[in-house]
């Protein structure tokens, strides 16, 4: 019994270290390209997590091998999961703010069942339409209150950031990918980040600022933490418990995001953004559980 209740608390201990993880890398990756691009951070993040995760799958199942029927879903999801997701993502907290690309970002869930439901993988019901409508009232509010006509681009990759999350995402769940999920996260990264590469090369070069030790140790944890820590643990914490479980705990990354954005670099938090964060995660809470589809 009480092995049991150790095994049960460090789960609960790695779900609760994820979702701080996942929530302040928006406030920090901000901080960070003060100095550095998002091009060239990404690429410098991304490689060294991809020899991490490689090992850790290498120590999990004694392989890195892909199999060739796997192949063509691998650099589906690179390209949605890796290439557009992060750097779309990066630049949308570079004009938004952490907190604000956050719950932007995070309506993922919302378009993940839509796509599935229009591709056929799921059947388009209530619940879909409740959760769909929540989010888009949600994005209303959050784009009056970031001034979209004037922050038309900044709103538009936010929400493109997520909209590519959802079709990696679907394409994860019904892309009929058997390897490890370490294994396949490692892959992932490098494939995802190779046609990054020439662009930071060529862009970026002379865009670098001046780098601090701040800057540094954010680097590292993105490395160990960010792109290492999170997939390892998600993977785990998805063999212990149940993926509505794990989803619906996700569901506090945009709200711990808007509140160490304000701590930590003081950023304004107003009615309207309090609005499009209830919508919003009542959106994906409805998407992840789908409760008035249950007979």
């Amino acid at each position: 019994m009480g092995l049991v209740f150790s095994k049960q608390f460090v789960t609960v201990f790695l779900l609760i270290i994820l979702v701080l993880v996942w929530s302040s890398v928006w406030s920090l990756f901000r901080i960070a390209m003060e100095a550095i691009p998002p091009l060239s951070f990404r690429v410098i993040i991304g490689l060294p997590a991809f020899l991490l995760l490689l090992i850790l799958g290498y120590k999990k199942v004694k392989t890195v091998k892909i199999p060739k029927n796997n192949i063509k879903s691998l650099l589906l999801i690179s390209f949605f999961n890796v290439t557009l997701w992060q750097i779309l993502m990066l630049y949308g907290i570079t004009m938004l703010g952490g907190g604000r690309a956050a719950v932007l970002t995070y309506t993922m869930p919302v378009w993940a069942t839509i796509f599935a439901a229009i591709f056929g993988y799921e059947k388009i019901n209530f619940s879909i339409i409740v959760s769909l409508i929540l989010g888009m009232i949600g994005i209303f509010f959050l784009s009056i209150e970031i001034n979209i006509f004037e922050n038309i681009f900044g709103f538009l990759i936010t929400l493109s950031a997520g909209l590519s999350w959802a079709i990696g995402t679907m394409i994860v769940k019904y892309g009929g990918i058997k390897s490890d999920g370490l294994v396949v996260a490692g892959w992932q990264q490098l494939i995802g980040i190779i046609p990054i590469i020439p662009f930071a090369l060529y862009y970026d070069l002379n865009n670098f600022g001046d780098i601090e030790l701040k800057h540094v140790l954010i680097i590292f944890y993105g490395i160990f933490f960010s792109s290492a820590y999170t997939y390892w643990a998600y993977f785990t914490v998805l063999q212990k418990f149940s993926v509505n479980i794990t989803s619906i705990s996700v569901m506090t990354v945009p709200v711990l995001a808007v509140l160490i954005d304000y701590l930590m670099i003081d950023f304004p938090f107003s009615t309207l953004d309090l609005l499009a964060l209830i919508f919003i995660i009542s959106g994906i809470y409805i998407a992840a559980t789908k409760p008035f589809s249950k007979k």
